[in-house]
């Protein structure tokens, strides 16, 4: 089984003012375990849109990813503690608390609160959650 599918993926940003953006477009790609795969490419290929919705930050317009088996758009929450990520630059309020932050980012997404506190400690940073975040 690999580590990473992807089907498919496409993904278009669209804008009511503006022309829409075609980020990705009939991306395929299977990583299969211990592999080695790096997301090379100019500005606007794609790469960070592609890892987004491998990760399920990001929905596509059509098409599949998969993470360690898990389907990105609702099944992550099974192997996203045997995952990790930094993309591009985080976005985050510095000086609230990392659960803060958190909850702010799962509100604009219809996620509560007990569900902040049960990703954070399956990924185990519970105890840390109430720290003030810092560059």
């Amino acid at each position: 089984m690999p580590v990473i599918e992807v089907e498919g993926l496409r993904k278009e940003y669209r804008r009511v003012r503006a022309p829409s953006t075609l980020a990705v477009d009939g991306l395929d790609l299977a990583v299969p375990e211990g592999g080695v795969f790096g997301f090379l490419g100019p500005d606007g290929a794609g790469k960070t849109t592609t890892i987004r919705c491998l990760l399920g930050l990001v929905r596509p317009s059509s098409g599949r990813c998969r993470l360690l088996g898990a389907d990105s758009s609702g099944e992550l929450h099974t192997v996203i503690g045997r995952t990790g990520a930094i993309v591009e630059t985080p976005l985050l309020f510095l000086g609230f608390s990392g659960r803060r932050n958190l909850e702010l980012l799962a509100r604009t997404q219809g996620i509560g609160r007990a569900r902040v506190t049960e990703v954070l400690e399956l990924v185990g940073l519970a105890e840390r959650a109430s720290h003030r975040v810092k560059t």
